[in-house]
């Protein structure tokens, strides 16, 4: 016997067997088994997509990475305590911001050739020496740009960084900016403390 009358046998007998379930009974009676096989392999899949979420945020420090790469503005905590910035682009002043309070630096942030109107100058400016001892640049840093090194044990109390941009009368190519930094009074308007 082949294949072909083996399939006209079994056709022949279809019509002689009693059939008291309806199709539509037996047709989700398989789909319910196929899904409970599947429940093992999706639960599986979730508990290592969980396990992998769970380790990743464990290794991930709380606040930033130490050294945050953008490509804007890089900002890099050193060994000493210091925090180095170098800013390449005039872009997201206020990332830059949220990640020098993060690091327990009192901060304002402007990329728009303005200060910011709330800050108020710190009584004195602070004296040249403490300026000295807070902020130091590096020439030549990543990106071809310069850096400011913010040492934050520095900082006077009651005092915060404005950090702003010049454009008016810089003499340099086209693009080119200046940065200014200053020390102002903490405040929340101003630094956020």
């Amino acid at each position: 016997m082949n294949d072909n009358e083996l399939i006209t046998a079994l056709r022949e007998q279809r019509g002689k067997v009693p059939m008291d379930t309806p199709v539509e009974q037996i047709i989700s009676r398989g789909r319910a088994v196929r899904t409970r096989r599947r429940i093992p392999r999706v639960a599986g899949a979730l508990g290592a997509a969980a396990a992998a979420a769970l380790g990743v945020s464990v290794a991930l420090p709380a606040s930033h990475p130490a050294s945050a790469q953008l490509a804007a503005w890089t900002v890099a905590r050193q060994g000493d305590g210091s925090i180095q910035v170098t800013i390449r682009e005039l872009r997201d002043p206020a990332g830059l911001q949220r990640t020098l309070r993060t690091d327990g630096v009192p901060a304002s942030v402007t990329f728009t050739g303005q200060q910011n109107p709330a800050c108020r100058g710190y009584p004195g400016g602070g004296s040249q020496n403490q300026r000295r001892h807070l902020l130091s640049s590096v020439a030549g840093a990543a990106g071809g740009r310069d850096a400011m090194v913010i040492h934050p044990s520095a900082l006077p109390s009651g005092a915060g960084l404005q950090i702003y941009t010049l454009f008016q009368d810089y003499p340099g190519p086209r693009g080119t900016f200046q940065v200014a930094v200053g020390l102002v009074q903490a405040s929340p308007q101003c630094t956020g403390s």
